[in-house]
């Protein structure tokens, strides 16, 4: 290929390219390659080969002439399993080619074709090109809000192919899709078995260890309402009833700190409506000022309880907010306590027993939070690789404070200490 003709290698085949490359897709990836049509979906179980069929759609589209293709993914570190195969068949070919890495990866040939790999939690830098394929790689992981704004208009303009793989997650905006494209034959569904490499004892292993759900979306790669969710009923808790000033009743504040390019949440919930009455976040803020707004929206909500995530950099912080008079539970989240933690927050949301503002964030990460499944096969609650639980974990600290999902009727009202004369200065 190295002495290929720009004419020659727009005309290369796929069988000799897959020869060059040394890749022999399997049947159910040769199907979705013959495919015509201009959206494609491939729902697919693990390890079906759902990367490698990525990589060659994104090289397919180098060699040819003043081709532009976007791989996006829901973190850089996904796209990068993508781009290290196409890195490797570049670098045979091509030796020359030059691929950048900073800021984002990205390979350009010198016949003005590009691949730029972007990630969907960095959604602006998505924003302001046109492609004439985009390859969206796990995007049941991705928020819907993130398609709709920032990937849906990368081919709008320039009528480009899309290319979208994953494994499902609910019944999300990739159900939609995969749905919609069922008219033009662009939608494909595969379990992992139905790659032939597949080895009989993982699916066995697999479906003896994990919960029946879990196993039916992973590795059968089936739409099930909710299937790995943890949260269920989210929209059946949302309430324009909810953000308010103080009453007179008691509340407890929910902290959860960010750590590095984390959010800082902050949720007050009365104990007495189980209403969230107080939300929000922010990042890359100083210590000390989180600690001062944290003093002052406990301060202003009658002297909330607080119960903050300990973790780490938190007991310090924990530590200053009880010397200056706050009331503050500590929680240390390890893999047990972080179990029964959102194991608390999912009974309450079932059992429609707390209300939250219509934040778009919240929702988001409560809607995506499910199971994380390891390459062992093990699981544990977590939010989508790339995406925040932030907003999730200051929720469930601020029901963690709650006794019953059982209501109260406030008749004893919370009666605020009398003022004093004496001045507080803040740390």
């Amino acid at each position: 290929m190295k002495n290929e003709t720009k004419s020659s290698r727009k005309s290369l085949n796929d069988e000799k390219l897959q020869e060059i490359i040394g890749w022999k897709p399997h049947e159910p990836q040769r199907e979705i390659l013959k495919s015509k049509s201009r959206d494609k979906v491939i729902c697919a179980g693990r390890r079906f080969g759902k990367s490698y069929l990525c990589a060659y759609e994104g090289f397919r589209g180098l060699l040819i002439d003043d081709y532009q293709t976007c791989l996006i993914a829901p973190t850089y570190d996904l796209t990068q399993r993508v781009f290290d195969y196409i890195t490797v068949w570049i670098q045979k070919e091509f030796p020359s080619v030059r691929i950048q890495t900073r800021p984002f990866p990205m390979i350009k040939m010198p016949w003005g074709s590009q691949l730029d790999c972007k990630s969907a939690d960095a959604p602006t830098g998505i924003l302001g090109k046109g492609y004439d394929l985009v390859i969206v790689d796990e995007c049941s992981r991705i928020p819907r809000r993130i398609y709709e704004t920032y990937v849906f208009p990368t081919t709008s303009q320039t009528e480009g192919k899309s290319v979208f793989i994953s494994t499902p997650f609910g019944k999300n905006w990739f159900y939609d899709k995969w749905i919609d494209t069922k008219e033009t034959k662009g939608s494909f569904h595969f379990s992992s078995k139905d790659n032939p490499f597949f080895p009989i004892k993982a699916w066995d292993r697999a479906k003896q260890k994990l919960p029946e759900d879990v196993f039916k979306q992973e590795y059968e790669a089936l739409f099930l309402e909710d299937a790995a969710a943890v949260f269920r009923g989210i929209k059946e808790i949302i309430s324009d009833d909810c953000l308010h000033e103080p009453e007179e009743h008691r509340y407890i504040l929910g902290v959860d700190l960010g750590k590095h390019e984390d959010f800082t949440v902050l949720t007050v919930m009365d104990r007495f409506t189980h209403k969230v009455v107080y939300w929000t976040r922010f990042k890359k803020i100083h210590y000390p000022l989180q600690k001062e707004r944290v003093y002052t929206i406990a301060k202003k909500y009658n002297n909330a309880r607080v119960i903050i995530d300990s973790t780490g950099l938190g007991d310090p912080i924990s530590d200053d907010l009880k010397h200056h008079g706050l009331m503050v539970d500590d929680f240390k989240i390890s893999g047990k306590s972080k179990k029964q933690l959102i194991d608390k927050l999912s009974i309450f949301i079932e059992q429609k027993a707390i209300s939250i503002p219509p934040e778009r964030v919240l929702i988001d990460e409560l809607e995506s939070y499910g199971y994380q499944l390891s390459d062992a096969g093990n699981i544990k609650y977590s939010a989508p690789t790339g995406l925040h639980d932030d907003a999730v974990i200051s929720l469930a600290l601020s029901v963690w404070g709650l006794y019953s999902p059982k209501i109260k009727n406030p008749t004893k009202l919370y009666k605020p200490p009398l003022k004093t004369k004496k001045t507080f200065q803040y740390f």
